[in-house]
């Protein structure tokens, strides 16, 4: 037995031994085999009892290590002997030149044996070589000795394993993996055979498309190296990876692509001298704030892009050519002007998504593409910013209550159901923000007129939905004037001078309401007049004095209509001090009904903020319930501020 020392720091040797992927140790054994022309690899995993990870073994049938080239394959570091080889006996360009890759094996485990079988002068011959961790510098090679019939090939066992390595342990993502990283050698060689625990390391089982571009990039003195990116899809997921190879093609050093391809799973390769150069430079792989390299980079990552995105053009065309076929897409016609035809871009792209997203979309019944596709259009024309949440709602539905909806869309359209709900919601909103408002942290500094008043202005279906609005914070003058104009009264002069009192005085009156109804009469009309109080105001004899003054004007003034008119005056407030409350509670009337005239066309009330809110809350319940909405006091402070900046307190 003989000895082989390399004279080189054990510290040195021991930082080839640093992987990123425990997978790269069995690519260099393989790289290996492969460069001694052997047609058939065979990686078999060995489990300990206790089902570890115990030892690995790479078997080949190549022309294996003579005994005489041990001193130079395993006596230096680096001057490879393929260095100045440029093709193997069968005219493969061979992989390793650098001397460095057999030293990866100790990665894995602590100590590695070669067995060497090869002919020479028509023997075969047979002998070992052992290797340790803890002396890595240092290798024993035994004798020789004579075969009385064998093949030749190497196999090597790495024993002393430092961890289970899931990602060596499971043969079928392990498999896949050196699929794509020898994809390049192996469809350039394809009688090779290579076998991961049985499994099969094929990279053409596995592609769904294969496309190669020629890229150019500059070397440090600013000349073009010309290069090829090579980029293979897969049918599998895999961790995108862009491989940077030398001019043949032998991957030097790996990157993440950094590029955005949903739906796409793909490896690139890019292949440059430049790539060689950079590598044969530096001993611990490239090194990424080199010029050259970022230029490399950014050129395929350019290239990527650009792939992807016709790519992806050319897979919408053929849906949207099956969809045609299927009749679930949307639209008939060829779009006619630039703005149609952006619209319809906007729609495949999203449909397309939908399509990647869903994994059963193909498989879905036609009713429920139309309906999916359909949204799609109708928020596109609609809102587009609604788009996501519509789908990731809609899509989530059982199939019964999306043909519901299928249904419901043959009647009204997706806009007129978004406006319905919309509406319900926001009125929802506002009777909570109400509540802060009249009886919350804004109820002492609320003032009447510039602030509950303007906000009520644009809220008036708080009062009634039959309601429309007449006057706003105007004279009892404006109000004649309005009442004049709604029955269409050309007999009655118009209003010369102003509405009084009965103290003689003009009145200013917060809003007047009006409906038409039918009573059998036509054009018959109810008035709701309105008096707000701020919430901190007390309702007492003063403010129900100042609503019977207004009731009391409209019945001596000859110009109000008495016989197709009602008159309902509202007093309005959160709180009532003893005497309001007295005049509440009248026998025969309801709570707050304190006046009504003999003909029964003039009535006046006293309301409270909360009972008016509570009647409003009661009218929406069955929506509120049904929309299983779910609104808070910030969600509704938060409607006042977007809504109403300029009257908050």
């Amino acid at each position: 037995m003989d000895r082989i020392n390399l004279q080189v720091a054990q510290d040195h040797v021991l930082s080839l031994t640093k992987l990123r992927k425990p997978i790269i140790a069995i690519e260099e054994l393989i790289w290996n085999s492969l460069d001694a022309d052997a047609d058939l690899v065979e990686v078999t995993l060995c489990f300990n009892k206790a089902g570890g990870l115990d030892r690995i073994r790479v078997s080949d049938n190549g022309n294996g290590i003579q005994r005489d080239q041990c001193e130079v394959a395993f006596g230096h570091l680096g001057g490879s002997p393929k260095l100045t080889m440029q093709t193997t006996p069968k005219g493969r360009r061979p992989h390793g030149k650098l001397g460095r890759g057999r030293f990866k094996a100790f990665g894995i485990g602590r100590e590695v044996l070669w067995t060497s079988r090869y002919e020479e002068d028509g023997h075969c011959y047979k002998f070992e070589i052992r290797g340790r961790k803890a002396s890595i510098c240092s290798f024993d090679v035994g004798d020789a000795i004579i075969l009385k019939k064998g093949s030749h090939g190497v196999d090597v066992v790495i024993s002393g394993i430092d961890s289970n390595f899931p990602s060596l342990a499971n043969a079928e993502d392990a498999a896949s993996e050196l699929s794509r990283r020898l994809a390049l050698y192996l469809n350039a060689y394809p009688r090779i055979v290579i076998k991961y625990d049985g499994q099969v390391v094929d990279p053409k089982a596995l592609e769904e498309h294969v496309q190669s571009y020629a890229v150019q990039t500059k070397a440090a003195s600013g000349e073009p190296v010309d290069g090829e990116l090579t980029i293979i899809e897969w049918k599998c997921p895999v961790d995108r990876t862009l491989y940077l190879c030398d001019r043949h093609g032998f991957a030097r050093d790996e990157r993440n692509p950094g590029i955005q391809a949903p739906g796409f799973e793909f490896t690139a390769y890019f292949k440059s001298p430049v790539v060689e150069r950079l590598d044969a430079d530096n001993a611990f792989g490239l090194d990424d704030l080199n010029s050259e390299l970022k230029d490399v980079i950014a050129v395929c990552k350019d290239a990527l892009r650009t792939h992807f995105r016709k790519r992806e053009s050319r897979r919408t065309e053929d849906l949207v050519k099956r969809w045609r076929q299927e009749e679930v897409y949307p639209y008939k016609e060829e779009p006619t002007d630039p703005l149609r035809k952006a619209e319809r871009e906007v729609f495949d792209v999203c449909a397309f998504k939908v399509h990647e997203y869903l994994p059963n979309f193909d498989t879905t019944e036609q009713k429920s593409k139309q309906l999916t596709f359909r949204l799609i259009r109708e928020a596109l024309e609609s809102n587009p910013t609604t788009l996501q949440t519509i789908l990731r709602e809609v899509l989530a539905l059982p199939p019964e209550q999306q043909d519901e909806l299928a249904t419901l869309l043959d009647r009204t359209s997706l806009a007129a159901i978004i406006n319905a709900a919309n509406l319900v919601l926001n009125r929802l909103t506002f009777l909570v923000s109400l509540d802060s408002l009249l009886f919350g942290d804004f109820k002492k500094t609320l003032r009447e007129r510039s602030q509950l008043h303007r906000i009520l202005v644009d809220e008036l279906w708080i009062f009634g939905e039959q309601y429309t609005i007449g006057v706003d914070d105007q004279s009892l003058k404006s109000l004649l004037a309005k009442h004049i104009t709604l029955l269409g009264r050309d007999d009655i002069a118009p209003a010369t001078g102003p509405v009084t009192d009965l103290d003689d005085r003009e009145r200013i009156v917060d809003l007047m309401l009006y409906r038409r109804f039918p009573m059998g009469i036509p054009e018959q009309y109810e008035h709701l007049v309105i008096e707000l109080k701020r919430p901190a105001c007390v309702l007492g004899k003063k403010e129900i004095g100042q609503i019977r003054d207004y009731a009391f004007a409209v019945i001596d003034d000859e110009r109000f209509d008495k016989r197709k008119t009602r008159w309902r005056f509202v007093l309005l407030g959160n709180n009532l001090d003893g005497y309001a409350e007295h005049e509440c509670n009248v026998d025969s009337k309801e709570y707050g009904h304190i006046y009504s005239s003999k003909d029964g066309l003039v009535d006046i009330h006293v309301m409270r903020w909360s009972t008016v809110i509570d009647q409003a809350k009661w009218r929406y319940e069955f929506l509120r319930k049904e929309l299983e909405a779910r609104i808070t006091t910030d969600d509704g402070l938060a409607y006042l501020r977007q809504k109403y900046p300029e009257y908050l307190p």
